[in-house]
């Protein structure tokens, strides 16, 4: 039983790193080409109402960011 939890629970930590890979290549390219990519154009426009959602004075945002970094960092160690 506890080798099907740390098989799902690697599987899905792989995961959440490949998806954090493809959003940061898609907000890459909506940076460098612009809104009109196919795909990764509207991915700026999501990020950044995301962004504006957390709060005007970003603190939301930087709560978000250490909380955030702090799961990774510990999955790192």
């Amino acid at each position: 039983m506890i080798d099907i939890y740390e098989r799902t629970k690697r599987f899905l930590w792989e995961i959440t790193k490949f998806l954090g890979l493809v959003i940061s290549v898609a907000i890459l390219v909506s940076l460098l080409f612009g809104p009109n990519v196919p795909f990764f154009g509207g991915v700026l426009q999501n990020v950044q109402s995301v962004i504006e959602l957390l709060g005007s004075e970003g603190l939301g945002l930087i709560i978000a960011i250490i909380i955030i970094l702090s799961v990774w960092n510990s999955k790192l160690n």
